[in-house]
């Protein structure tokens, strides 16, 4: 096993408990939601940023964050209209805060991305969480996280198909069929003990199958998409935050791209 490796398996089981608590009250959630955003929207908008830019960085997290606060204390309720008037505040606030109006366009973009690919996609899981129950939800994290230690296992000892050179090099078929394996027999398992033992509502097993097929391909393509980005502002991790993990929006490029897929699907019946 290597360093890398070592340290990767150390931080999650740290990090990975607190999580998990975070799951047995909605307050808690919201704060978690709202803590990995401010994290993560800090770093993409750090990588896209000047060195100018780093006062209105601020006020952009502090935007992504305050969405996700006032969103999740609104019961899920109205997300499209506030994430619009969020989107709109930031640009009032690049115009008044750039001097050079070249600059307006560039980081407005990023502002935009990060309200809606990272603040967006996460606050997916608050109607979860109120609609389907906390199980659910937390289903909808370990499931991926479960898929993501798969892959990366299997992938680093038997990936040979590569999926992408381009964008991600060590991404292989082999892992993504570990990984689906992993996240299918760990959601079996979990529909066991939660479902069953401690009557908790989760999705039935042969909606768990299908999961287990949305978390492969997304969660994929949800790296993929990260992995573009990093290789455009020409950085190897988006930061550092999570020893042997990178930054966090390393650690949650895939929970992006599932979780408001996952909603989407458990709200017209599928899962």
């Amino acid at each position: 096993m290597t360093v890398e490796t070592k340290t990767r398996l150390v931080t999650a089981l740290i990090v990975a408990p607190f999580v998990v608590l975070c799951f047995v009250n909605y307050k808690s959630l919201i704060g978690l939601v709202a803590a990995v955003v401010l994290l993560a929207s800090y770093e993409l908008l750090n990588l896209a940023s000047q060195e100018n830019d780093k006062d209105f960085v601020k006020y952009a997290v502090a935007i992504c964050v305050g969405f996700v606060v006032v969103y999740g204390i609104m019961g899920a309720q109205n997300g499209l209209l506030l994430l619009s008037l969020a989107f709109v505040l930031t640009n009032v606030l690049a115009v008044l805060t750039q001097k050079n109006i070249e600059a307006v366009w560039p980081i407005v973009v990023a502002t935009g991305i990060s309200l809606v690919y990272v603040a967006g996609c996460l606050s997916f899981f608050f109607p979860i969480y109120l609609q389907f129950g906390a199980a659910n939800a937390l289903l909808n994290l370990t499931a991926v996280w479960l898929y993501d230690t798969g892959a990366y296992f299997v992938g680093m000892k038997w990936g040979r198909t590569k999926i992408s050179k381009k964008f991600s090099p060590n991404k292989s078929l082999e892992g993504m069929i570990g990984g689906f394996l992993t996240a299918l027999a760990f959601s079996f398992l979990y529909k066991i003990v939660f479902g069953f033992i401690f009557k908790a509502k989760v999705m039935p097993f042969t909606s768990l199958v299908i999961f287990s097929a949305v978390i492969t391909i997304l969660d994929t393509f949800g790296d993929l998409f990260e992995s573009a980005l990093k290789r455009y502002f020409k950085v190897k991790d988006s930061g550092s935050v999570l020893p042997g993990h990178g930054g966090m929006l390393d650690r949650i490029d895939g929970l992006l791209f599932v979780t408001p897929v996952t909603y989407f699907l458990l709200s017209i019946g599928v899962l």
